[in-house]
């Protein structure tokens, strides 16, 4: 009868005499193995799942830019910049309320409005500095000419993009070029 009793025990999972402390018990024992699993499973899961977030995130504030940067070259070309005499200041704002992701715009965007009679007259801005981040807004880099009447322009919009993985910021950048429309 004692044989008996012991199989039962073993089928059970305990396991009696010598084999019964915990080390033994802990080895042999499957319950908490799902656990451990999802333990080793879960860091690389979250961190693929807040990568794709962070990158979808990146792409939809990359393309509010570039609408919103279109509408703010399509103000300064029907001449209604002009016209009113918006500032760059009010001109990133009417960018910014263009956007809904781009926390932080109006302290983060630069914008950079340059003219002239051809493109070829015309040079790209530079916004980083010398150690490689976005430069200020009041930067002598960074103009703001929308032009007169068939002037060529060039709408350059740059955002200071912080990723959650990633510890540096991204640059966003878009450039709309037109041409003034004879106002």
């Amino acid at each position: 009868m004692h044989q008996d009793h012991a199989r039962q025990w073993v089928r059970r999972g305990a396991i009696p005499c010598a084999r019964g402390r915990w080390p033994y018990r802990l080895v042999k024992s499957e319950s908490g193995s799902a656990l451990v699993e999802f333990t080793i499973v879960a860091l690389p899961f979250f961190l693929l799942l807040m990568g794709a977030v962070d990158i979808g995130f990146y792409y939809w504030g990359s393309e509010e830019l570039e609408n919103a940067t279109a509408h703010g070259a399509r103000l300064v070309r029907t001449g209604q910049v002009q016209a009113s005499g918006i500032t760059r200041a009010q001109l990133k704002a009417e960018i910014c309320g263009k956007t809904a992701v781009l926390v932080g715009c109006t302290s983060r965007l630069r914008i950079d409005v340059r003219s002239g009679s051809s493109l070829a007259a015309i040079t790209p801005p530079t916004p980083l500095d010398g150690s490689g981040a976005l430069k200020g807004q009041e930067d002598p880099g960074f103009l703001y000419s929308p032009g007169a009447a068939n002037d060529i322009v060039l709408v350059s919009v740059f955002f200071n993009w912080q990723l959650l993985l990633k510890p540096s910021d991204y640059i966003l950048r878009a450039t709309t070029v037109t041409r003034n429309e004879p106002f």
